[in-house]
């Protein structure tokens, strides 16, 4: 067992990843990639019964595979030192780190990537929740626009600086997810830029990726890790 686990689409329609950290692991040698979710990934679908990243912890004896699933992977990569989990936006977000369950553990793990976001968006859910939420000493990568080529050149930096051990080049902010903005909203806004919407002042994440919410409403933590 390698100390680092790199995991591709937990959606089977965010396959962009596989290139990139195919690419890698016949350069490095000091990590191992798992596809989560092989029927999604085989029909290019986000998931085949349920979303894999909203069936933790999962079921043995569920009748829905991706529950099933949930509790496999869960149990067998809660065994790694480390697991990075990489998913795909539609959004104009960049490459960021997300966690669902912002232990000191976690929040340590995510100063090792040299990406300028950390988002802590914690779940608060016993179940139907990511699968990170149950990985210790995991994280997730987000990247957006998925299809876009330097979006897939950032990755593969971020993972790269990452498996050489090198020491950050960019200072870090970090987020908490605290709500989000529902309904037809006209205004134009844009991910890790701060706004005003009906007098409040917020910075939004996923400007548009799903229908019916504008943007997820994120208020940033009063310090920036400087390097």
């Amino acid at each position: 067992m390698k100390k680092t686990l790199i995991t591709t689409v937990t959606h089977g329609d965010e396959q962009f990843s596989l290139p990139v950290v195919a690419k890698l692991s016949r350069e490095f040698a000091n990590f191992e990639w798992r596809k989560n979710n092989p029927k999604a990934f085989k029909v290019g679908q986000r998931f085949y019964q349920k979303d894999l990243n909203r069936s933790g912890p999962g079921n043995s004896q569920s009748p829905i595979y991706e529950e099933r699933l949930a509790y496999r992977l869960i149990k067998k990569y809660s065994q790694y030192p480390t697991v990075i989990d990489i998913h795909g936006s539609t959004a104009d977000c960049g490459v960021f780190a997300l966690l669902s369950e912002p232990s000191t553990q976690n929040i340590e793990l995510a100063k090792k990537l040299d990406v300028t976001n950390v988002v802590l968006w914690p779940s608060l859910r016993p179940t139907d929740a990511p699968l990170t939420q149950f990985i210790p000493n995991s994280l997730e990568i987000e990247c957006g626009p998925k299809d876009s080529p330097a979006t897939a050149r950032k990755l593969e930096r971020v993972l790269r600086a990452f498996l050489m051990g090198k020491k950050l080049a960019t200072p870090q902010k970090f987020y908490i997810v605290t709500g989000l903005l529902k309904g037809a909203v006209s205004k134009p806004m844009k991910d890790f830029t701060e706004t005003t919407y009906k007098g409040r002042v917020f910075t939004p994440l996923l400007v548009d990726q799903y229908p019916g919410i504008k943007c997820y409403i994120m208020q940033k933590i009063s310090y920036t890790l400087a390097i």
